[in-house]
């Protein structure tokens, strides 16, 4: 049997991979976690876990809101996911024309 803390660990690792796909773009914060939650129930399917019927709402629910809770901490002083994208690529910039100059 899997560890459940794995289980939370993909779902950071999905999470993150959506927030560094720079091609990605996103109307609107919860069309990102959405994304995110299927993304992740997909990845369940692929460990043969299903969801009941009658709780798929509440699971959705409550990852909607764990994925909310990680992204707040993730971007940690960003209002949005642009504004963090933007971050990350000047820190990005900035990087790699220390190195350059280094």
């Amino acid at each position: 049997m899997e560890n459940p803390i794995l289980k939370l660990e993909a779902l950071f690792t999905i999470m993150e991979k959506h927030l560094y796909n720079f091609d990605e773009a996103n109307d609107t914060q919860k069309e990102f976690v959405a994304g995110i939650v299927q993304d992740y129930l997909k990845y369940l399917n692929t460990q043969n876990i299903t969801v009941p019927k009658r709780w798929h709402s509440h699971v959705v629910e409550e990852l909607h809101d764990q994925v909310e809770k990680m992204l707040i901490k993730k971007m940690y002083g960003c209002l949005s996911i642009e504004e963090f994208r933007q971050t990350i690529k000047k820190k990005k910039l900035t990087r790699t024309r220390r190195k350059a100059a280094g």
